[in-house]
Parts: C-alpha cells; sequence; structure tokens
C-alpha cells in the first residue's frame, strides 16, 4: 500500500477502534501526523518568536544605552541590559497553544495506535500509558512558564516534579514505540482477522 492511501485509510478510521492495521498503512499515516505537528509547531512559535525580535529591536534602536546589538557574517544578536519581560514571548500563551496542538495529535493517533496494537494481538489499553504524563505536563508547563514571564521566581518543586515527569513520559512513549513496532499476529486473533497485505 502506498503512502497516499495509508493515509487516507488513517484519516478514514479517524473513530474507528475496532480491527486491525497492519504496519505499512500505520507507519506512512504516522509520519503525516508527525509533519502536521510540525508545521502547527511552526506556526505556533515563530510569530511569537518574531514579534518578540520585533520588540527587542525597536527597544535597542529607542534605548541605545540599555542595549547592545552586534552583526557580523551569518550572525546577529541583542543584549538587553537590565529585566524588560515586555520584550519576552507571550509564553503561557504558546504553551497554551501546544497543548491544543497535542490533543489534536492523540486525536488523530489514537484510533490507528490501538488498531495497530490489536495487529499485534496487544490490548488498546497499552495507547494509554503516556496520556498522565501530557495531562500533567499540560496543566504544570503553562503555569511554570507564567513564573517566568511575570517576573517571579520559579517553583523549583513544579520544576523537578516536570522534569520526571518528561522522564516518565519519554520512557513510556518509547516502550509503546517497540510495542507498535513489532511484527503482526499471523492469522485472525482475538482482535479480527489478519489484515489484507
Amino acid at each position: 500500500m502506498g503512502p497516499i492511501r495509508a493515509v487516507g485509510h488513517g484519516l478514514a478510521n479517524l473513530v474507528n477502534f475496532r480491527g486491525r492495521t497492519r504496519w505499512d498503512k500505520f507507519w506512512p499515516y504516522v509520519a503525516f501526523v508527525i509533519f502536521l505537528s510540525l508545521a502547527g509547531m511552526g506556526a505556533i512559535m515563530l510569530p511569537e518568536m518574531s514579534a518578540s525580535m520585533e520588540r527587542m529591536q525597536r527597544f535597542a534602536e529607542e534605548h541605545p544605552d540599555q542595549a547592545t546589538v552586534e552583526r557580523g557574517p551569518g550572525s546577529y544578536s541583542i543584549t538587553i541590559r537590565g529585566y524588560h519581560p515586555e520584550l519576552m514571548p507571550d509564553f503561557s500563551r504558546m504553551m497554551s497553544l501546544i497543548v491544543v496542538g497535542f490533543v489534536a495529535i492523540i486525536f488523530l493517533l489514537a484510533a490507528a495506535v490501538v488498531r495497530r496494537l490489536h495487529d499485534r494481538g496487544k490490548s488498546g489499553a497499552w495507547a494509554l500509558m503516556p496520556i498522565p504524563f501530557i495531562v500533567f505536563a499540560s496543566v504544570a508547563m503553562p503555569m511554570l512558564f507564567n513564573q517566568f514571564s511575570q517576573g517571579g521566581t520559579p517553583d523549583l518543586g513544579l520544576f523537578f516534579a516536570l522534569f520526571f515527569n518528561n522522564m516518565l513520559y519519554l520512557a513510556s512513549l518509547v516502550y509503546l514505540i517497540v510495542l507498535l513496532c513489532g511484527a503482526s499476529t499471523k492469522g485472525e486473533n482475538r482482535y479480527g482477522p489478519e489484515p489484507a497485505a
């Protein structure tokens, strides 16, 4: 099956959590979703970072005594002295949009992951492993970035909780990927007949 047909299969079965999906239909669809997510991240972050850079450049022009601009072949940097939170990107807004992006990715991948696990003879419940870590990070990260953007002292307990949460998230994600990469169950299993090649 070609990649375009595999993507079409994934999109046509967005809410179908029954049956099985072979690896050759699953992985091209996952690549498509990853491409979409990277494009979405760029669409979220680039405008905010660009606006922040423009604010810094304007500030450097208006306050040359508080800013140093260095230009060189292939490099450009602005150093601003003092505390100026108004020049920083709106991290809490960016994180909120990233959370929305994660929800979209989960929606796009959920059924495909469950069907792929079924093809391996595994329960779709294995797909839930990373979810608690994503939920915690979705709540805690905007709180931490908000502390930074408001100039307050960041909560180190929250920082370390996020650090360990992210380590556990990565471990659960790697284990899930290992499960998804395995060979299909030959013949019929409890989730249905073996999908056609």
